[in-house]
């Protein structure tokens, strides 16, 4: 067998790991994937989910050409015929109800697919709509602590794993994820090698994850009370006369109003709440505080609870009260190769949050987009603005959102749905057009958002490996073709001017921009062979380490990328960009912000309530092999034990009368579903924890292999009208459930 071998970029979550993808010449089949040991970032690491490459591309499932829908069947039809019918179809709904009328959804594949990242600018500047997308429901937290208490929803604290002394980790288990806003390839490399250098690792979780089984301690709280063991942590350091503000003392505000907000949350009281003694809260207090560098990281799993902002907003100022935000070992800010992609910071007093709100719940934006609960209350209240139609771009929000039979029922409501994606499933069954997107291998690649959290100033380019076939389209293509097609201009001009205005929107943050450069011109003057790469290109080289067009002759751009296909490394984070890049209003970070503290209430109505002290508490979980929900139909990652089971402590067990495999109900205020259970320590008495991305049995659906699996949706039990207020992010840990044995 003669073999070609192409480096290629993982696409599958922000680790973007290297791979080399092997090709026999001969039949053009793939025939092996490996790590490329030459990635500078990766260093030849790869987990399983990397074999979904081979997956995706052997998937009989897999859409390949458009479908449309006649009653309950849908129909291969041309691409002309799919996209003219899908901007006739939205046409025709805003035509009766009013151009306010629309809905626009993207999944998290946004966020690792340049070109559907590009492109969706290109679909909302057309037409107008009502906008959400994946990071409303597990991101919102973070992004709204980051927008206030920096000035700046694109400034992400990230640990500096490399050199801290003692990392503390909320809610994540980067043993499994690699890392979420922690761009760090080959995690479990990275956490060994952390201890090997005798830095300790406290991972705080109710469910003992597989980064618990490595960490020097594990602090198995009750669900969805990481703010209060927080709080309780900063009380003892105010307590203790234990706050180092370092460098940055004079540029914090609102440090007393700080200490009266947590003064009434001490370990004593806080103890019976979380279930960990007030002794273990003061002494990881203190430990942390004592520690030469430390940084305390939060994740998705203290995002997606209630009180996600308030557990967000302690964890930050454990790093700022101890001396260790924007310092070696602490938490650090990122410079990218690009210029920072989330950039939105405070326009005058106003903070990218809160510039407009939504017509039923009156729920606030935040940096344009609106929470994820909003469209689906959108789609049922009838009214001017209803929502009426809708684009869903590579998401299953039916699988992936609170309360899923509410959003099942919502989707049949519409008007008209197109949807993008690869697979007909519990979403795009709901679709009047479903428009594919072509084979990864067939299109190039480059990451977009992730530099906004590496560790390392990484850049990589993959060019495609396999030729297009007659009518292939990328995301980028299929999101202006519809565009072009709803606004009735001609394909070519439109796709040159969304590039154009795109370019001119974001050269301010392009510090190796020539002054007076044209969009146009720089547009011209850009390599690649496609729009996404041009624009890529204009950013690469305008970007904080690009070649500025000529001014800088060995800087980066697009043709150096492509002459690296392992792709090139500028360096690790470095501390020092504050204060300087604070942007608040008055250049100080703002530890009290009043929509934190006011919060407060809320949760002191929780506590009064009882509303911690339920029977059982919901968890999610992952799986290495797991991506979410799509990747539950490809043979190679769902072999092996079943992994759909409901973690069941053996105490609890004992009571319900449960044993290793009987079937268990469990019911929540909106649902309920059944699945064996799997009796284990590794969850506290009183938490149950079940995998999600999982789906029932929907005829309507094409995944044979996903739909074989004896499963169910997680996420029928998980509550819509438990989120958490301050920033609207979904809530799907620490749901109240009731357990009973079938």
């Amino acid at each position: 067998m003669t073999k070609a071998v192409h480096s290629r970029i993982c696409p599958f979550c922000e680790s973007s790991c290297g791979l080399r993808i092997e090709v026999d010449t001969v039949t053009g089949e793939l025939t092996r994937i490996s790590g490329d040991p030459d990635h500078p970032g990766s260093r030849g690491f790869l987990c399983p989910k990397s074999q979904a490459i081979a997956g995706l591309r052997r998937d009989p499932d897999r859409l390949r050409m458009p479908l449309l829908r006649k009653g309950n069947e849908f129909h291969e039809i041309g691409w002309d015929e799919a996209l003219d019918r899908a901007a006739a179809g939205l046409k025709a709904v805003v035509a009766k109800h009013g151009k306010q009328c629309l809905g626009f959804y993207s999944g998290n594949p946004s966020a690792s697919i340049a070109g559907l990242n590009i492109g969706i600018g290109a679909l909302l500047g057309a037409m107008p709509a009502v906008y959400s997308n994946a990071g409303a429901i597990d991101c919102f937290p973070r992004f709204l602590v980051d927008s206030y208490l920096y000035g700046n929803l694109g400034h992400i604290p990230v640990p500096d794993i490399e050199h801290t002394d003692f990392f503390l980790i909320f809610g994540g288990n980067p043993m499994v994820s690699n890392g979420s806003m922690l761009g760090a390839p080959n995690m479990p490399a990275r956490l060994r090698a952390l201890r090997e250098r005798g830095a300790k690792l406290i991972v705080i979780d109710p469910r003992r994850t597989a980064t618990a089984e490595i960490a020097d301690d594990h602090f198995a709280l009750r669900p969805g009370t990481d703010a209060l063991l927080a709080m309780a942590m900063i009380e003892t350091l105010f307590a203790e006369d234990l706050v180092d503000l370092g460098r940055l003392k004079s540029k914090i505000a609102g440090l007393d109003e700080l200490c009266a907000s947590v003064a009434p949350y001490g370990a004593d009281r806080v103890a019976p709440l979380v279930r960990i003694s007030a002794d273990r809260i003061r002494q990881l207090a203190r430990d942390f505080a004592a520690a030469k560098s430390a940084v305390a990281y939060a994740r998705v799993g203290t995002n997606c609870q209630s009180f996600g902002t308030l557990a967000i907003w302690m964890v930050d100022c454990l790093n700022i009260l101890t001396g260790n935000l924007d310092e070696p070992g602490g938490a650090l800010f990122p410079t990218g190769i690009l210029p920072q992609m989330l950039d939105m910071p405070y326009v005058g007093e106003q903070p990218p949050h809160g510039r407009w709100h939504s017509r039923v719940s009156g729920a606030p934006e935040l940096g344009g987009t609106m929470p994820a609960h909003v469209m689906w209350e959108e789609i049922e209240t009838p009214g001017p603005r209803q929502i009426r139609a809708m684009v869903i771009a590579a998401g299953n929000p039916v699988l992936s959102h609170p309360n899923a039979d509410r959003i099942s029922a919502a989707l049949g409501q519409l008007d008209y749905l197109v949807a993008v994606d690869i697979y007909l499933n519990e979403t795009t069954r709901h679709a009047d057009i479903i428009l594919p997107p072509m084979d990864h291998l067939k299109r190039s690649e480059f990451t977009m958002i992730y530099g906004n959290w590496m560790v390392e100033s990484i850049g990589c380019y993959s060019a495609p490996i396999y030729p297009r076939e007659a009518g292939d389209r990328d995301d980028f293509e299929i999101l202006t073709e519809l565009a072009a097609r709803y606004a009735d201009q001609p394909l070519a001009s439109f796709t040159a001017n969304y590039a154009e205005n795109y370019v001119a929107r974001i050269t301010a943050n392009l510090p190796r921009y020539p002054p007076g450069l044209s969009p146009a011109a720089a547009l011209e003057m850009a390599s690649g062979d496609n729009v996404p790469e041009k624009i890529y290109d204009v950013m690469l080289r305008g970007g904080p380490f690009g070649d500025g067009f000529g001014s800088h002759q060995d800087g980066l751009s697009l043709d150096l990328l492509k002459g690296n296909p392992s792709g090139v490394n500028y360096g690790p984070m470095t501390a020092g960009r504050f204060p300087d890049a604070i942007d608040t209003p008055d250049g100080r970070l703002q530890l009290a912000a009043p929509i934190f503290v006011d919060d407060l209430v809320r949760l002191e109505a929780a506590i009064a309530a009882g509303e911690f002290d339920t029977r059982f508490s919901l968890i999610n979980r992952r799986h290495l092999r797991s991506n979410n929900s799509w990747a539950h139909n490809l043979p190679n990652l769902v072999k092996g034990p079943r992994r759909f089971t409901a973690l069941i402590n053996p105490v609890d067990a004992l009571e319900l009368g449960v044993t290793d495999g009987d079937m268990v109900r469990l019911r929540s205020r909106v649902g309920e579903i059944s699945l064996p259970a799997e009796i284990s320590d590794s969850v506290p008495s009183g938490v149950v924890s079940v995998p999600h991305g999982w789906s029932g049995k929907d005829p309507m659906v094409r995944l044979r292999v996903a739909q074989s699996i004896d499963a169910a949706n997680v996420n029928v039990l998980s509550d819509d009208r438990q989120f958490d207020r301050p920033s609207g992010g979904a809530a799907f840990n620490g749901v109240p459930i009731e357990v009973s044995r079938l």
